[in-house]
């Protein structure tokens, strides 16, 4: 099933430059949010007008404030989901770093082709030649926002890569290594029933880059994305205008299950 048009609405920048995920989003589009940041994890929760003004924030400020209280959420709000229908994608391989030899990293891993590599390397700006991207380590789908059941969804999804190093390196207890680990982040739309080669999924939506994306909620036709920010770059909520496919006739489902 090919993926529903987007149309690109709005970009709201956040407070904080570390994670940022949903809490929800009420019928007249006021959206719930929560971000945390620093080395120590400090915490902030934000109400956000339609308009991107807002409504009201507590913030710990880098722990200058103390939290008692979450915000109040309304009883009527939709909230994100976890990747259960989607969880075909989640898959766990070698470790975060180690050996290639002793590992057998190149059976444990979902390899790339060349031109997977280099636009992965290009995109994320890795730093490094293809030769060394030595495959897909780990996948695990933070959040799914159903288009269409029960096939079709739009997913936020952390990437491991397993990178070959230059030289035998030794970590902090002195054992060595010589691959690590790097995460990216993707959000892309999901059929089920047919996923399609990996450098498809890197394309971003219409309009705007996607840094981090870490979060999705679908309201109706309105699409949240909560993308994380990194080095200064704040965290933003990105919002897009979609459209859900028509559901399937009794006659469209059993063909589909006869034909594929």
């Amino acid at each position: 099933m090919p993926a529903p048009p987007v149309t690109h609405v709005k970009t709201l920048l956040l407070k904080h430059d570390g994670d940022c995920s949903l809490l929800g989003m009420t019928a007249d589009k006021h959206l719930y949010l929560e971000e945390v940041y620093g080395e120590n994890g400090w915490i902030a929760q934000h109400e956000l007008h339609p308009d991107g003004t807002f409504a009201q924030t507590i913030d710990e400020q880098d722990g200058m404030n103390e939290i008692l209280h979450p915000l109040d959420l309304p009883a009527a709000i939709a909230k994100p989901k976890t990747g259960w229908h989607t969880m075909a994608l989640n898959f766990a391989g070698p470790r975060h770093r180690g050996l290639r030899g002793p590992e057998r990293i190149a059976d444990v891993v979902r390899t790339l082709g060349i031109d997977e590599k280099m636009a992965v390397i290009e995109k994320f700006k890795l730093g490094i030649i293809p030769p060394m991207l030595l495959g897909i380590a780990e996948s695990y789908v933070l959040a799914e926002a159903e288009l269409q059941r029960p096939n079709m969804y739009f997913v936020c999804r952390r990437v491991r890569l397993a990178v070959a190093l230059p030289e035998t390196r030794l970590d902090e207890t002195g054992e060595p290594y010589d691959y690590e680990t790097r995460v990216i982040y993707l959000a892309h739309f999901y059929d089920c029933e047919q996923e399609p080669p990996f450098i498809e999924l890197m394309a971003d939506l219409t309009d705007v880059p996607l840094h981090r994306p870490m979060d999705c909620l679908l309201l109706n036709n309105q699409l949240c994305i909560a993308d994380g920010g990194a080095d200064g770059r704040l965290s933003a909520i990105h919002l897009w205008e979609t459209v859900r496919p028509e559901p399937l006739t009794e006659a469209e489902k059993l063909k589909k299950k006869i034909y594929g």
